[in-house]
């Protein structure tokens, strides 16, 4: 079964919408900039709702921002939250994902965010120490169903990502070109690294056939926001 009907959710329909032991749980707050009480309210009692009627695992998605570091912003207090309440339960698995990239209209992705700030000719600001780890939608599902039918079920808490966490300004070079166009930006004295463990998800994406070399950050952006495939990318939903 599947709760939600976006990205994540239509990544996992093929493998798990008819999945008689397993509940993806791929809906809630996506923005993490999200402030709002009521917002994060939603997911809290929607997730409350599968739990109380759990026949099944519950496979639930976080973010890679708490690895390694206190929760410092409402949305990061909330997902540590819907985190803990997962874990408390048998067969519960916290999958903590970064910078997903996939087609979707989500405005808040960061792919989709500097694509429209590139494409438009609008100023933007790129913090000068932040990293950012990209990872295509296609591969999370692949390597997360690994996980899934992995028969140790003791591990509550597991990590997709790609080996590379990025900076900012490279990852605004690598879209320049993606896009063949010059981003115009204030460079800013903010953020900091993103130290992400993906020995795992590296091992199984090698089992897979995933090739995580290198240049796997640009395949993924051109694959979903190159020519041709731009439109796609902010139509989808």
């Amino acid at each position: 079964m599947i709760v939600g009907n976006g990205l994540l959710a239509h990544a996992f329909a093929r493998s798990h919408a008819h999945h008689p032991d397993v509940t993806i749980f791929a809906s809630g707050v996506s923005n993490s900039l999200e402030v709002r009480a009521d917002a994060f309210a939603r997911e809290r009692d929607l997730l409350d709702s599968v739990l109380r009627q759990r026949t099944r695992r519950v496979i639930y998605f976080s973010c890679c921002s708490l690895s390694g570091s206190l929760p410092t912003t409402p949305y990061m207090r909330h997902k540590l939250d819907m985190e803990s309440r997962i874990r408390a339960i048998p067969g519960g698995i916290v999958m903590r994902l970064p910078q997903v990239v996939g087609r979707s209209g989500n405005p808040h992705t960061l792919a989709n965010y500097l694509q429209a700030k590139i494409m438009s000719g609008e100023a933007f600001e790129v913090w000068s120490r932040a990293e950012r780890n990209l990872i295509d939608v296609d591969d999370v599902a692949a390597i997360a169903t690994a996980m899934i039918d992995d028969a140790d079920t003791t591990r509550n808490l597991r990590t997709i990502a790609s080996p590379y966490s990025l900076g900012m300004l490279e990852i605004v070079s690598i879209f320049e070109r993606v896009l063949a166009r010059k981003a115009i930006f204030t460079l800013v004295d903010e953020g900091h690294a993103l130290p992400i463990d993906a020995t795992e998800a590296a091992a199984i994406a090698q089992r897979l056939g995933i090739g995580f070399e290198r240049d796997y950050p640009e395949r993924v952006l051109r694959k979903y926001h190159g020519q041709g495939a731009a439109d796609g990318a902010l139509a989808a939903d």
